[in-house]
Parts: structure tokens; sequence; C-alpha cells
């Protein structure tokens, strides 16, 4: 406020709705209020606000400003603005002419997380009077720079600073001065229910200004607003109070202003945002299309599910259709689909799916909803399963490459596909397990879908691939018909509107961006020592021991942060860079509730740093287990023989080359390892078996890098709650005493700039392969599919560990024919 600003609203003074303070405000109504408030909005949004007052006399004093805000990435936001003033005469002291005035403002604000935020806004000034040497003329054309700071450090309290007119004209008669504004706001219960600002105001004239303003939110409606200012310079006070009517991501307000003087003036403001307001008159009920046109990695699975567990909170969803042109991923995933759509129907949402050529996965994961409509041109996949594994040892002899591995365990087989022509017959013992428990749990979920018994089921899961016809004839889907006539039919019997998901705004959050949070941490790809990192072409996703430990460490420090949900889609990878990861978990465990939640694999390494959390929550057909580890490494001698390559060596100490690739290992070195592998599996049973609360023993006799699917893990006491990303998110909520709608933060974040755009042009999103990019597909035809694609991606991240301990499970193991 300008320092007569509470007698009559100058032109200097912020034209905003009551309520507004310099600690309350972000987005668009922040760009007039303090330009911190830009950083910390979470979409877009659009305000415009006029007041008139009219003082003794009669004279009208007319103010009108207009702001954009959007959100930026890495943390920042920008604004753009104007305002434009017509004023008859000044209220107070002399009535010179004043003209006309206005400014166009440019804000810039960066927030260092999600509670703090730096601003600043520049304003250019135009000003022309209707005589000579008129106050607004004296203002034409100069600049003025405002900065702030807003700091949130929970959802109940907030800070801010404001200093007007760094730099810039003052002129007193426009209300132009430099000055700071200081002030706090509070949220008694933590949300928008009911906002308390109060700003001090210090003006380099002398004049000091106290501000209360209160936001109270009124059901269905909207909010009632108001606000009392106090000129300590001139004894004056004026008051405002208001009501902003919201209706979706639309507003619109209005109200009144009184004076000390006797004097009033009224507002009016409307606004738009990117989000939709939570408190609101009733919109009309939606049917939201969640279309997928690639392959979800594993992030993108999780933000899918994150957003249909929102859809599940929004009174105006009345139902979703899922209407994939690409497969789910493989059956763990289906699953995580199933159990999202499942919430929405408990919860009184309606959900259809509608399939082009669906997959096994795609066509399982719809099975259980309340329609399934089928494409004329389409089909379904369902032809039964497969356990499918490539063995180079006999190629590589060839080559004169040996490979020389030592493990521990008959069923650690994951060298096996480096030194052997078939399986052993422990790893065909498991690979004939795991295709029966897929069997089992997938006849299981269709005869419960589709109220079939398990001898119906399970022929139908054989007889396959099916038409459309056939599909429709076997009771497989319920309608034959193109998506529009489906989405139509769909939305029609709901009586709701049509909508894209991509075109339907979240619902606003209540709480400030500071608020009770889970943080859910990726552990998506092989796990190395050093930094999470990227390799294009052939779709590498590398997670890093550093990177991970400095997210869980964040997240165990912050007070923001009530619970953590650990997300492991990883066949595991170096032991040592598992023990470190492990450890952090374990120290976070202390702090608050971590809960693990398996993907489509958390096997070996994956399943190790997992069990250090209080809960693990795996999918019925998450691969999971590999408790064991194996060392070696590739003797290329032969091959560079052949090439007529020569190597020559000197050594002090018997090992100094015992790690060389161009000779074996002795059999003296060979005793050796098996005894330090020994000691890395003894740390691993330990680290389980501290986890998980048993022995040594129990844990050993699961072990030796058996393999289990999750379903069989839990009834083995490895898992303790069947059920995806979402289960392990509502009991991390539970654990830590936060809402249903509590905030999710994703960490660690992915890299940005141009090399990350570039990157996400090449690789996939997930381990061993997501939505296949161009550079994917090009190399997987090459290599004869993506599945070759996949165990060259393993290969690769087995010989570049070579001479280090690795718990890692081989990829892929298993998995269902058409998927």
């Amino acid at each position: 406020m300008a320092a007569r600003g509470a007698q009559a609203q100058g032109l200097g003074d912020e034209v905003v709705a009551p309520g507004a303070t310099v600690a309350s405000v972000q987005g668009a109504e922040a760009a007039r209020a303090n330009p911190a408030g830009i950083g910390l909005g979470r979409s877009w949004s659009a305000r415009v606000t006029h007041t008139e007052e009219v003082a003794r006399g009669g004279t009208a004093l007319n103010n009108t400003a207009a702001a954009w805000a959007t959100p930026l990435p890495f943390g920042f936001g920008f604004s753009v603005g104007a305002s434009f003033a017509r004023p008859d005469a000044l209220a107070v002291g002399s009535r010179a002419s004043l003209g006309l005035w206005g400014s166009v403002d440019l804000g810039l604000a960066w927030s260092l997380d999600s509670r703090l935020s730096l601003g600043i806004r520049t304003r250019v000034f135009a000003g022309t009077g209707s005589g000579a040497g008129s106050a607004a003329e004296t203002v034409d054309g100069r600049v003025a720079v405002d900065a702030g700071a807003l700091w949130r450090p929970s959802s109940y309290g907030a800070f801010g600073v404001v200093a007007r007119g760094v730099t810039g004209p003052q002129n007193l008669a426009l209300g132009l001065d430099r000055s700071v504004v200081a002030g706090v706001a509070v949220r008694p219960v933590g949300t928008d229910a009911w906002t308390l600002g109060l700003d001090g105001s210090w003006a380099q004239q002398g004049n000091f200004q106290a501000r209360a303003g209160t936001r109270l939110a009124v059901p269905h409606l909207g909010y009632l607003r108001a606000e009392g200012v106090w000129d300590f310079g001139i004894d004056a006070w004026r008051a405002g109070v208001g009501l902003e009517v919201l209706w979706g991501r639309y507003s619109a307000g209005g109200g009144a202003f009184f004076r000390s003087d006797d004097a009033a003036g009224w507002y009016a403001s409307a606004g738009i945002d990117g989000d939709r307001g939570a408190v609101s008159l009733p919109t009309p009920g939606v049917a939201v299309t969640v279309g997928m046109s690639s392959s979800p990695g594993a992030r993108s699975m999780v933000r899918l599910l994150l957003r249909l567990e929102r859809y599940s909170r929004d009174p105006s969803v009345r139902g979703v259709i899922f209407a994939p042109r690409a497969e789910v991923g493989g059956l763990a995933h289906a699953e995580e689909l199933r159990e999202a759509f499942a919430l929405l129907r408990r919860r009184g949402k309606r959900v259809a799916c509608h399939l082009t050529d669906a997959s096994a996965s795609t066509w399982y994961a719809c099975a259980g909803v309340d329609r399934v409509s089928l494409d004329p041109a389409g089909g379904v996949r369902l032809q039964g399963l497969r356990a499918m594994r490539y063995f180079l040892g006999p190629a590589l002899w060839a080559l004169g490459v040996r490979t020389d591995f030592v493990r521990i365990g008959d069923w650690k087989s994951a060298p096996e596909q480096l030194t052997r022509a078939a399986s052993s017959g422990p790893a065909r013992e498991q690979e004939e397990q795991i295709l029966d428990d897929t069997l089992d749990g997938l006849a299981a979920g269709i005869g419960a879908s589709r109220s079939l018994g398990a001898s119906e089921a399970r022929a139908l899961v054989t007889a396959g691939p099916y038409t459309a016809r056939e599909a429709r004839s076997r009771g497989m889907v319920d309608a034959v018909v193109t998506r529009e006539s489906a989405e139509r039919s769909f939305a029609n019997g709901l009586d709701a509107g049509r909508v894209e998901a991509e075109d339907y705004g979240p619902l606003r959050s209540r709480r400030w961006s500071g608020g009770p949070a889970v943080a859910i941490i990726h552990v998506d790809g092989d796990i190395v020592e050093g930094e999470s990192q990227q390799i294009p072409v052939v779709g590498m996703r590398l997670a890093g021991e550093r990177t991970l430990v400095e997210a869980i460490e964040a997240a165990a420090a912050s007070p923001r942060v009530g619970a953590i949900v650990l997300r492991v889609d990883s066949p595991g990878g170096s032991a040592l860079a598992s023990d470190l990861i492990w450890r952090a978990v374990a120290l976070a465990n202390r702090r608050k509730p971590v809960v693990a939640s398996f993907g489509r694999i958390a096997a070996s390494g994956g399943y190790y740093i997992g069990s250090a959390a209080r809960e693990i929550v795996a999918d019925p057909s998450t691969l999971t287990g590999s408790i064991g580890i194996f060392y070696g490494k590739a003797d290329v001698a032969g091959l560079l023989s052949r090439l007529h390559v020569g190597v020559e060596l000197s050594r002090r100490g018997e090992r100094a080359d015992m790690e060389s690739v161009f000779r074996p290992y002795t059999a003296e070195e060979r005793r050796f390892l098996a005894t330090k592998i020994g000691e890395f599996y003894g740390l691993f049973l330990q680290r389980v078996a501290s986890g998980r609360r048993r022995t040594t023993a129990q844990i050993d006799a699961v072990g030796e890098g058996r393999v289990f699917l999750g379903a069989r893990a839990h009834s083995l006491g490895l898992v303790d709650r069947e059920g995806g990303l979402l289960t392990a998110l509502r009991r991390a909520r539970a654990l830590g005493g936060l809402g249903e709608d509590s905030d999710v933060i994703e960490l660690p974040a992915e890299s940005g700039g141009l090399l990350r755009t570039i990157a996400q042009l090449l690789v996939s999103d997930a381990p061993g392969g997501g939505a296949p990019s161009a550079a994917d597909s090009l190399v997987s035809m090459l290599l004869g599919g993506q599945e070759s694609l996949a165990v060259l991606r393993w290969m690769l991240t087995v010989t570049s560990r070579s001479g280090a301990p690795m718990a890692m499970v081989e990829w892929p193991l298993a998995g269902v024919a058409g998927e």
C-alpha cells in the first residue's frame, strides 16, 4: 500500500481483492502483491480486478489491473501484467490534474524448493496529463523494480517480504514511494478452509501501515474475503469485504470498500486457472477418456496410477474410459491398473475400456471393469505363456571368449546365459514353477473378472489369439464397436460430458506447496555405484547409488515428508551399491515410515534394498527374491590370439592381475573368490533377515538365488502385502498419519535440459524397456525384437561390472505370449 492508501486507493497501490497479503498469495494474484509467489503456483492462472472508490466531493479513483502467471521448468515462474488508472483528482491535498496513468510489468520467480521462492518484477510506466506538468507525465517511460521472497515451511504458516520501488520513480501524488512490506499468514487447519494474513508496510517517507486480511472457504460456493488497513501516518482506516464464486476453473467476485471519512467504493474480479477449484459450485459431471499411445515405463506407469487415484476423489468425474493403443507393459502393470480400476468403482465411478489390438496383459488389465469393448478390426492376443532365455556360451567359445563366474546357490542362474548352452536343472525347475504360478494367478483373476470356472479360464488363456468376433462370443468383451461409439455410449449412459484426460485439469490442492507429502523414490534400472544415468540407443537406465542415497536422505530429513514409498523396478546390480542404498533406507525408516512398492521386477539387489522398508508391497506377478551373489569376468585371451594380438604383463603379487580379462581364474583364485562372495552372501542374508525380522537360516532357506512371483513371495514371508503402488501409497499415508489427499513428491528428479530432451527421444522409460523409442525400435529390429534388446542391456550391465560382486537376476526370465 502507498503512504496514503488507507484513505483512498492511490495509483501506487496494488490492485488486488480483499484478503490478499504478501505471504498468502500465489500465481496471478502474486504478480500484483508479491512476485515471489509466482514461483509457487502449480498451474497457470489469470486475473483481472477493477476497483472504484469515491472520495469526498465525488472524486472517482478508478483502477484496473490484469495479470497472467505460469510455472516454468526448473522451478521458475513467469508473469506478465498491466495496470491502468483514470482518476479525476486526488482525494486529499490539492486537486491537481493527474490524467491517465498505467504500467506494464514482467515478473520472474525461482523456487528453491516447494517452500521457498524468490522473485522480481519490472514495471514500465506510461502517463499523460490534461495539463502541463501533470503528475502522470513525470513517470512516463520510467522503470521500477520490485523484489520479493516467500517462505512456506509448512501448510500452516508462511512468511513473505516485498521491497517495492527498489529502483524507479517516486511520486507521492501518485502513491509511488519506496517501501518494504513484510507479512505472515497462517492456516489454522492446514488448508485453505481459513487463511489469515497480517502485513506491515514501511514507506521511505516514514509512514507505517498495518493490513490484516482473511479468506474463508464456503463449501460448494467459493470464498468470503475481507481486510482492514490502518494508516498510522494520517490516522485513517479502510475496510473491504467481498465474495469470490468459483465454478470449476473459473472465478468471479465482487464486494465493497469503506473508509474512515465515510466514503465508499467497490471492486469486481474475474479469473481462470489451469486447475479446478476444490471449493466450487457444482460442475457438470464428466466421463474422462484416458488414452495410452505407448507402453508405460516405470515412472510413467506411476503417474498414470496417481492420475486414476485422483479421479477417484474428484466429485465431477462420473466415469473413466481407458482406451490404450499400446500394451501396458506386462502382467504386473496390468495388476496395478486392475487395482486402480477397482478403487474407482468402489468410490462410485463407472469404468470402461475400449481396446484395439489388445495384448494379453492389456486385456487382463481391463477384464474386471464395468464394460469392455473391442474395435471390429481388432483382436486379443491371449495365447498362452512362455519363458525364454538366450544362451551365448557356445557363441562366445567359438569367438575365443571364455566367461568365468563364481556364484552362491544353484538357483543363482544369471551367469548361465554367458556360460552354458542351456539351462541347468535347478534353473529349468525354477522357470517351470514361475510359469505354473503365472498361469494359476492369471486364470484366477480372469475367472473372477469374467465369471468363469477355473478350467474355463485356463482354457481361455491358451486357446487364442482371438479375433473381435471370437472374443465377443467367448465373453471376453461386452461389445464390438469403434472407439467413438464406445465413448459416446459410455458418456450418454452417465449423463456426462466427454473430456480427454489431457484437457481435464486436476483439482487445485487445498494446501500450500509445502503441505504434508509422501515421497515416492524411484529405483528404476540396473543398480550401479555413482550417479544415475541413461545410455541412449540401447535404452539403459542405471540407478546410481549416490543419486538414490541423496534422495533418500533428503526425504528423510524433510519436515514436509511424512512417509516414503520406495518404488523398485530393478533386476538388481552391484552388491556394494545395493548395500549402500539399503543402509540409507534403514536409516530413513527409523525417522519415518518407508514402504517398498515392487513393480514388474524387484529381484536380487532390487529386493536387497527393499528389505530395509517397514513394509513390502508387491504385485502378484512381480518377479522378486533372487537372494544371491555372483562374481566373474570374461577371458578374451583366445579372441586376441586369433586376431594375432599379443599382451605382455608385469606384476608384483600373485593376485595383481586376478581381474585381468586376458586370462582365466586360477584354482586358488576361484577358492579365494568363493570365500569372498560367501561373505557378501552372508551380509545379504543378514540385511534381509534384519529387515524381515527373521533369522538368517530362514532367509537362506528361500535364498541361494531362488526367484518367486509376488504371490508366492507373500506366502513365504518375503512380502507383507499383495498389491500395487496405490496399496503402498495408502499404507505409507496411514503409517505416516497423512490424509488421503496429501501431496506426492517424486524423487530423484529427472535431469532436464537439452541433453534430457534428446535422451527422451532415444531412451525408453523403464529398465529393460518401456515405450520403444525410434532408436530402440531400430536396434531391436536389427537384433530380432525387444526381448533381444533387453538381453543386450542385461549383458552390458554384467560385463561392465566384471570383477565386482553382483546381486542381479537374469532378464527377461518369464512372460506371457503376446503381452
